[in-house]
């Protein structure tokens, strides 16, 4: 569990190290407390480019149907939040993704490909990508950024594979790889790329 500070100023939470407004934040739990009294519907001020964010999220939230609280989000303060709703951002599309593929194919996330010898060699591998299509092809789900070297490294495991992103883009990916951008219009050309390879 995580305590923050705030003040409540016209009806808005600001982070204030001697504020008197308690925020426990445990996982998704979030609880307001001002003295003895609990807060209801606490709304936490946002910057601009917080409230940017936050409506780009909601927007994505209503596009793919993927459904997100951002009250544990809001709650903490200073940085933390923009890096969660970036993050929650990532979460609703690679959900939305795994959902797309899973409707037509057997889909695990998150799973260790190979081992990775950091403990011998210093160096960190990444070795597990966001979805493994019939245990043989690789997809990654960005929203914008992606890691060049990263593709690289499991295109030594995996001669092909899939870099998708939600909107138009321009992309560079290993040799025998594809990506896939607009996903969030038109899932067709990654399924049926996925079809035809796996018909071999």
């Amino acid at each position: 569990m995580q305590i923050f500070r705030y003040s409540l100023i016209n009806g808005e939470l600001y982070p204030d190290e001697k504020g008197e407004v308690l925020v426990f934040v445990d996982g998704s739990l979030v609880s307001v407390l001002s003295g003895d009294r609990r807060v209801e519907n606490p709304v936490f001020h946002l910057s601009r480019e917080e409230a940017s964010l936050v409506q780009q999220v909601k927007k994505l939230s209503q596009l793919t149907g993927v459904d997100v609280d951002l009250l544990p989000v809001l709650a903490y303060p200073g940085k933390a939040r923009l890096i969660s709703l970036n993050r929650v951002m990532g979460y609703i599309f690679e959900e939305f993704v795994y959902r797309t593929l899973s409707h037509q194919f057997k889909v695990e996330r998150h799973v260790k490909t190979f081992e990775s010898l950091f403990r011998l060699t210093g160096e960190r591998y990444h070795n597990i990508p966001d979805m493994l299509v019939e245990g043989r092809i690789p997809v990654e789900a960005k929203i914008s950024f992606y890691n060049y070297d990263q593709l690289q490294e499991y295109s030594t495991r995996f001669p092909t594979g899939a870099l998708v992103l939600p909107y138009s883009s321009s992309c560079r990916v290993p040799s025998g790889w594809r990506y896939f951008t607009n996903f969030l219009v038109d899932q067709k050309p990654l399924l049926n790329w996925l079809h035809s390879l796996l018909l071999v």
